[in-house]
């Protein structure tokens, strides 16, 4: 009888730790199963993220190409925006030099007029009196000395005739030069009328050409990143929740190891103790705990405002050195100040150096202070870029134009024009970027320059 009791005590233990191995280990070849075929999902996924960079890659020669169109189109918008200008001013004065001619052009016919009145006067009275007032009473003198003097009035009368003549015939030809080259003025104005237009037409059509270089780059840009920061998120998420998985299986693992080890352990004491019929209790195995999923921000936090640019720069005192204007300057433009200098941009990566002014596209852009143009051309990330050079060392940055006004050589003053606000260099607004330098380190603009 106690050798049966044994037995089936025996063969109680052997099930139960039989049903303590196979159940477990089917349930984590289970989990291993489901963690492989993540693993391959997540492989395919970093080789679709693979594919896509390599296919960005190949499209950079295509947005070389677009960018390299953007840098031409603005070349081409600052030149005929020169152009005109030039053309306005040729007009303007093409115009007061008109006026003047026409005002001469009216005092020589006052003098034709007063000339041919007063040689009118003196044919009509010679056909009134004849010779009677000149030479009959010279002939008719009898005293020498009145004789001489009569000559003497005689020969005077004569000459201021001829001059009279001489300058009648002189004013007649002014009059016609006068016409000739006025004539010749308003056919340049003309001229210059129809060559202004067809420089605004070009304008137009350089506008046009940049907007498509514009919106094509970014487009490619827009796409591709958000191709690639879903990839990524995707990446991302499927790693996380391989992770969990793993870790599950791990604590399945962990917890069915610890059951195997608590059924030994209480077969054993039963085979000891089988004759008392006393159940031996395990401990609890821990409770499982799931991990928290976190989630990806996709929040893009925009660049604080400053402050707000009303007043924009004018003249500045001559004979006064650069450095000794510190805190005395104004803003290029007036609008929005965005970003901080030293504070690390939105999009991460750089931190700033100078600060972008927001401001409306066509707005002009003025010099803050008098200096000399060294630089005046297109700079990729910095589409139309001015600088200029204002002695001792320190230089002052104008980029994101519209246009430049001037060219490398030119000297400028205080408050003057040298371009115009635009979003040249594929910047997402209209504005300026600001920036002022001192042997080449870039320095805090609002220690410069004043707000308002």
């Amino acid at each position: 009888m106690t050798n049966a009791c044994g037995r089936a005590a025996l063969r109680g233990v052997l099930v139960l730790m039989l049903a303590g191995m196979l159940l477990p280990g089917s349930a984590l070849a289970q989990a291993t199963v489901e963690i492989k075929e993540k693993r391959s999902d997540l492989d395919d996924l970093k080789q679709r993220i693979r594919d896509l960079q390599k296919d960005m890659a190949q499209t950079e020669a295509t947005r070389s190409g677009a960018a390299t169109a953007l840098a031409e189109a603005e070349r081409a918008v600052s030149k005929a925006e020169r152009d005109v200008r030039r053309l306005a001013a040729e007009r303007a004065s093409s115009e007061k030099k008109l006026a003047m001619l026409e005002a001469e052009q009216r005092e020589v016919e006052a003098r034709i007029g007063a000339r041919q009145g007063e040689l009118a006067e003196w044919l009509r009275r010679h056909y009134m009196f004849g010779a009677a007032d000149g030479v009959a009473p010279l002939l008719s003198a009898r005293d020498p000395n009145q004789l001489a003097r009569d000559a003497h009035y005689l020969e005077y009368l004569g000459r201021a005739r001829l001059e009279l003549i001489d300058g009648l015939r002189s004013d007649l030809r002014n009059k016609a030069e006068r016409a000739v080259e006025i004539a010749s003025r308003r056919d340049r104005l003309t001229q210059l009328e129809a060559e202004q237009r067809a420089q605004q037409a070009s304008l137009k059509a350089v506008h046009e050409k940049r907007r498509e270089a514009l919106a094509e780059i970014a487009s490619q840009l827009t796409s591709q990143r958000k191709e690639v920061s879903a990839l990524k998120a995707d990446e991302q998420r499927l790693s996380r929740l391989i992770e969990t998985l793993a870790q599950r299986a791990r604590e399945a693992a962990a917890r069915q190891a610890a059951a195997r080890a608590a059924e030994a352990r209480r077969a054993a004491a039963a085979a000891a103790a089988a004759e008392q019929q006393q159940a031996a209790s395990s401990s609890s195995s821990s409770s499982e705990r799931r991990p928290s999923r976190p989630t990806a921000s996709s929040s893009r936090h925009s660049e604080p405002v400053v402050g707000e640019v009303r007043k924009s720069a004018g003249p500045t005192p001559t004979g006064v050195s650069f450095g000794q204007l510190r805190g005395q300057l104004r803003f290029p433009v007036r609008g929005e100040l965005i970003g901080r200098f030293g504070a690390q941009r939105a999009e991460g990566g750089t931190t700033w150096k100078g600060v972008f002014i927001r401001a409306a596209s066509g707005a002009e852009v003025r010099a803050v202070a008098a200096g000399e143009v060294v630089f005046s051309d297109w700079l990729r990330g910095y589409g139309n870029l001015l600088i200029l050079d204002h002695g001792g060392d320190y230089l002052s940055v104008y980029g994101n134009n519209d246009a430049l006004l001037k060219v490398v050589g030119d000297n400028v003053a205080g408050g003057d024009a040298i371009a115009s606000v635009g979003v040249s260099g594929g910047g997402p607004e209209s504005g300026l970027y600001f920036e002022v330098r001192h042997q080449g380190r870039a320095l805090d603009p609002l220690q410069w320059v004043r707000l308002n």
